[in-house]
């Protein structure tokens, strides 16, 4: 009995030390195997695991496309001792040609295409935005990546526009804001890696030209804007410093220079432009022209004089003639008032039932609403009188013409200084208008001039108010055929 149990004590024994020695020596080979598959000089574009069980290597991961994965298959066939070589793993398709196209717009990127890699959509995350829809692909020429990360940055200096990154061909599309841009633009893909080469095609809203630009008035017409503003500055605003809401002309709003001052100069020619027929303002960086041409009868010297002491720089004048025959009507563009041509002159287009007391009613408001102003001591008319000598003269003329009238100028002083100065001064002033009037087709011989001085006045001489209210001109209305010289 004890026989038998050794018996089999003993073969168990050979069997366990066979087992041993069996299963270590598959251990050692297949250590043995995956020291030599770890010995493969292969460099994945993506980094495949490796693995062996038993005597098999298992490869897993992704592989760029067909040609890599026959070629890695092909390597680890050469492992020494192992059985067979199998895969799990993931073949990237093969992009001919490879594409990356972009739109850049309203501070945003939308793409479509493909990616190289994991590496390169992490490194372009900051500049595309979302990568996650941008599957990858195989195919790639080397240093795409670099290549694409320069156009994205490049594309992202425009207002908006298209990177397409075509294989080794870079094409930008676009819009942008000045050549300034363009120079940064080239700088960059300048930097494109060796053997890319780049296409642009870009639009500028500004061409990099200081700010030029020419704003004309006319009387009839209207007001007109051409050229490039500066940056800040719209036509708008142009418009809106002269009273204007409409405007025509060629112009724009540039991207370069400063708007600072600009409205301050053209803003107080507003409110001389009633006075003007044309005006024309030109400006050339910080130089500034201004020249024009007053209504007939306006004081060119002093209107001259008052604008350019308004805008800073000298402004010259000259005198305009309507040529249109009597009775021409026009709308004045400053003033929105309906004129008619009198004599070589644009008069307010006034229309009523004339006789003594709607004249006197209408001569009454007018002079209440613009009282006539001379020059200090003078009987010269100030620079904006001929505004009112135009509405009388509108007045005078239905009143005589029509009402079969007749009417005194009368001048009227203040107390101060001596009388006899003062009644000449008044004469001379009351002369002063009936001269304007008659030279705006009023005829002569219904209208003459007195000169009271400071007899006849309407408010206290003590307070500088009154003195004004006495400073005045009148007029008095009678029928022609009352019978008076």
């Amino acid at each position: 009995m004890r026989t038998i149990t050794g018996a089999v004590i003993l073969l168990v024994g050979i069997g366990g030390l066979g087992y041993w020695a069996m299963t270590n020596q598959a251990q050692l080979l297949e250590n043995k195997i995956a020291e030599a598959a770890g010995a493969v000089d292969v460099t994945p574009v993506h980094g495949i695991d490796v693995s062996v069980s038993g005597r098999d290597v298992v490869l897993t991961g992704t592989v760029d496309g067909p040609k890599e994965a026959d070629a890695l298959y092909a390597a680890y066939s050469q492992v020494p001792g192992r059985r067979e070589v199998r895969t799990d793993w993931t073949v990237l398709p093969e992009i001919v040609p490879f594409v990356l196209a972009v739109r850049w717009q309203d501070q945003a990127m939308v793409a479509e295409g493909h990616l190289p890699t994991e590496e390169v959509r992490t490194e372009l995350a900051p500049l595309l935005g979302q990568t996650e829809a941008l599957p990858l692909g195989a195919g790639a020429p080397d240093a795409w990546g670099a290549a694409a990360a320069l156009g994205l940055e490049a594309a992202r200096r425009l207002e908006e526009g298209e990177m397409r990154l075509e294989d080794r061909k870079l094409t930008l599309t676009g819009i942008g804001r000045s050549p300034a841009e363009a120079a940064q633009i080239e700088a960059l893909l300048a930097q494109l890696p060796e053997g890319y080469e780049s296409e642009l095609s870009i639009e500028y809203l500004d061409d990099g030209t200081p700010p030029e630009y020419s704003i004309t008035y006319d009387a009839s017409t209207g007001l007109r804007i051409d050229g490039k503003l500066p940056a800040g500055l719209t036509p708008e605003q142009v418009a809106e410093a002269l009273d204007f809401v409409a405007y025509t002309g060629d112009v724009r709003t540039g991207l370069l220079g400063d708007a600072e001052g600009h409205v301050e100069i053209i803003g107080p020619i507003a409110e001389w432009l009633p006075d003007l027929e044309r005006l024309t303002i030109e400006r050339t960086q910080d130089d500034v022209s201004v020249v024009g041409a007053v209504r007939t009868g306006v004081d060119t010297e002093l209107v001259a004089s008052a604008l350019s002491e308004a805008v800073g720089t000298p402004v010259n004048l000259t005198v305009s003639t309507a040529h249109l025959p009597d009775g021409s009507l026009r709308t004045n563009a400053a003033t929105g008032e309906t004129e008619v041509a009198r004599a070589g002159y644009w008069l307010p287009n006034i229309q009523f039932a004339p006789d003594v007391q709607t004249c006197t009613n209408a001569m009454t408001a007018t002079l209440f609403h613009s009282p006539i102003n001379f020059l200090t001591g003078s009987a010269r008319l100030d620079a904006k009188a001929s505004r009112v000598i135009n509405e009388m003269a509108s007045v005078a003329a239905l009143c005589v013409e029509t009402g079969q009238l007749r009417a005194e100028i009368g001048g009227h002083t203040d107390s101060v200084g001596d009388a006899a100065g003062n009644r000449a001064l008044s004469e001379a002033r009351a002369n002063a208008v009936r001269a304007a009037l008659i030279a705006r087709g009023v005829a002569p011989e219904a209208l003459t001039a007195q000169g009271y001085g400071e007899s006849d006045p309407i408010d206290t001489n003590d307070t500088e108010e009154g003195r004004a209210a006495n400073r005045r001109t009148t007029v008095v209305w009678s029928p022609s055929d009352d019978g008076v010289n």
